[in-house]
């Protein structure tokens, strides 16, 4: 976070040449991309095998070997971020340097030393509007084992996030581009962990993360049907089984906490949600879609982070196996364009 940037503070500029890396227990997912004056070029991509974190923080080689056709000069890295904590605060007013401290102190951390704290300036306020800023406390262990992946020579860690969260950048660059003058949603499966956000004309207005991922379906699947995590898998995303009842019980709890912030958006802001978009490997799952469908009452549908107006992708960037799985790479490439975005 804040540490790398000041160790490439000398550096003038954003990275023209990177790679985006979301790390996740399923897959290494990596993106290159080159920018140039006019847009930016999606050159290769692919998922890799998962490392292991703990690993790299003990290691002096790299753990983390890329393909020369990902290997750019720097690397922008997305974590799950396990055990972080993610707040849209508000405060009377501009937000001046005195509030901060503030943000640090509504974090509600324990022990400061133990995060890695950082924050964006949503909006503004004047008068007596409100100024919006989005604070994130990420443990320092996963925040220091992440960019320990990539020890020596290239690529060089130039930024971390988590991984929810830069999925929401690429969002907002994608279908969030598209809907400026409504109000619409964005949820994130990742393995452990959910990441829910909610727009209203462009403007983020709400986010919450839920300890309820994909890991936790495809272990209720293992349990009822008595098959291995493999299996389950499969069972997932074919069909084949009617597993409706494992995902209602592990997804009851998670929609009623989108009900009860999607109300509270529409009420605070006068606003009617007209669509959720979902990235992640719930994305698979038709009977997890299905029941937030039934039980929300909107639109959910899935959507593609390549398919953004600014990027352009080259024909051979997306290797074959992996066409129809865009989806898989939300957070890798919102990782690139929020370290693009910074110039």
């Amino acid at each position: 976070m804040s540490s790398i940037k000041e160790l490439l503070a000398r550096f003038k500029g954003t990275p023209s040449d990177l790679v985006g890396v979301d790390i996740s227990n399923t897959g290494i997912k990596a993106v290159r991309m080159r920018k140039t004056k006019e847009e930016i070029h999606v050159v290769a991509a692919d998922i890799l095998p998962p490392v292991n974190l703990a690993e790299s923080a003990t290691s002096s080689n790299p753990l983390m070997e890329l393909p020369q056709r990902l290997k750019a000069r720097y690397v922008s890295l997305a974590v799950p971020g396990n055990g972080s904590t993610v707040k849209l605060l508000s405060f009377p007013g501009p937000f001046r340097d005195s509030s901060v401290q503030k943000v640090i102190e509504s974090l509600g951390v324990d022990d400061l030393d133990n995060y890695r704290i950082a924050y964006k300036l949503i909006t503004e306020g004047h008068g007596k509007s409100e100024s919006r800023v989005l604070a994130v406390a990420l443990p320092v262990d996963e925040a220091s084992g992440a960019p320990t992946l990539f020890p020596i020579a290239r690529p060089a860690p130039y930024s971390l996030e988590i991984s929810g969260l830069a999925s929401m950048t690429a969002f907002m660059n994608g279908p969030g581009a598209q809907a400026q003058e409504t109000a619409i949603g964005a949820i994130d499966f990742g393995d452990n962990a959910s990441t829910f956000t909610l727009f209203n004309k462009g403007v983020l207005s709400l986010v919450r993360r839920f300890d309820i991922g994909t890991d936790h379906i495809v272990d209720k699947v293992q349990e009822s049907l008595g098959v291995d995590k493999e299996t389950a898998q499969g069972i997932i995303t074919d069909g084949a089984f009617d597993i409706s009842q494992s995902v209602s019980e592990i997804m009851e709890p998670l929609i009623k906490q989108l009900i009860v912030s999607r109300d509270f958006v529409e009420r605070r802001e006068d606003c009617s949600i007209s669509k959720l978009y979902a990235s992640g490997g719930v994305v698979l799952s038709r009977d997890s879609l299905d029941e937030m469908r039934s039980s929300l009452g909107i639109e959910i549908e899935s959507w593609n982070p390549f398919e953004i107006d600014s990027l352009t992708v080259a024909p051979d960037a997306i290797p074959e196996h992996l066409k129809g799985q865009e989806w898989r790479f939300s957070a890798a490439v919102g990782a690139c364009i929020s370290t693009f975005e910074e110039e």
